[in-house]
């Protein structure tokens, strides 16, 4: 079978068998289409065969990644699209063995997941413009971002079936498509109910089950919500890392710095395994550290003492 061929089997089975998140499935395409254009001119073929490509080819793409400056963690992934796409190829007895297997994944850089300042997020909800429809739209978007940690694919796939006002929370079909019920405070409860009362204004027939409406009435995309968001952001915070999970970001490292206990913000963020959120407690430490720094005068970061 030809290598784009298998890949799009792939993607398909992504999204019917396995209940991959559009997000997911488009990530996957990419990272597959930029391995095909490099098989097509490694191989010196317009259309290369799944059956043609070895470890040997695997390396060789991961090795030009690394010449061209790729992140480490582009390439990880990247890699894993691979390895996944040549188990795919096994399972369906494509082909005899996975040949991505055997390569190495690059260790990621550790990096600290960028997050906003509790003056940061004030000023981000004072932003929106309440005297218009998409306004209020937009301070409910970003209130309920925060107040559950949303995914941005758990943000727009919301009905309105999935609020239970009474009980203050959000079902929520997260990665795998596996529900979860979160809560949310009285703040993105308020910016909810104000955005019901003008969401008739924008629904059509079409988007009569979308719960967050562009403003040409249909659902609200992954796409928009990344731009409004992003748009906001760019008002409060110097930072170069802009988009919804950094809001996810934030709501956990708030949570666990105000003394959450880390199994209950790893269920509520849908993590697979406590250890994915272990990072914010990292992130926690890093502010205590600063903190300790800038206060404590014995701390070794400010003025040498008089002995010094």
């Amino acid at each position: 079978m030809h290598l784009r061929d298998a890949a799009e089997e792939f993607l398909t089975c992504l999204m019917r068998e396995r209940g991959y998140s559009p997000e997911t499935e488009r990530a996957y395409r990419v990272d597959l289409s930029r391995f095909l254009l490099w098989s097509r001119e490694a191989l010196g073929v317009d259309e290369p065969e799944l059956a043609e490509i070895g470890s040997r080819e695997i390396r060789s793409f991961v090795a030009g990644l690394h010449r061209e400056g790729y992140a480490r963690r582009t390439i990880a992934r990247r890699l894993a699209a691979i390895r996944a796409l040549m188990k795919y190829g096994v399972s369906r007895e494509l082909i005899d063995k996975n040949p991505a297997a055997s390569v190495s994944t690059p260790k990621a850089e550790k990096r600290l997941p960028t997050v906003l300042s509790r003056e940061e997020v004030e000023e981000l909800m004072r932003l929106p413009d309440l005297s218009t429809p998409l306004g209020v739209r937009d301070r409910a978007i970003l209130e309920t971002l925060y107040a559950g940690g949303l995914r941005r694919s758990e943000l727009c796939a919301l009905d309105p079936d999935d609020l239970d006002r009474a009980a203050g929370t959000l079902r929520l079909l997260g990665k795998g498509s596996k529900e979860r019920i979160v809560p949310i405070g009285e703040y993105a409860l308020e910016a909810i109910d104000r955005w019901l009362e003008i969401r008739p204004r924008l629904v059509t027939p079409a988007s009569a089950g979308a719960f967050f409406l562009r403003e040409d009435g249909r659902r609200l995309d992954g796409d928009t919500l990344y731009g409004l968001v992003r748009r906001y952001m760019r008002q409060v915070t110097e930072q170069t890392k802009r988009s919804p999970h950094v809001l996810r970001h934030t709501f956990a490292t708030h949570m666990l710095d105000n003394g959450a206990g880390l199994r209950e913000v790893s269920e509520m963020l849908g993590h697979a395994s406590l250890g994915t959120t272990q990072i914010y407690t990292h992130v926690t430490v890093e502010r205590l550290r600063a903190a300790y720094a800038g206060a404590h005068p014995r701390s070794g970061a400010g003025e040498p003492d008089a002995d010094g």
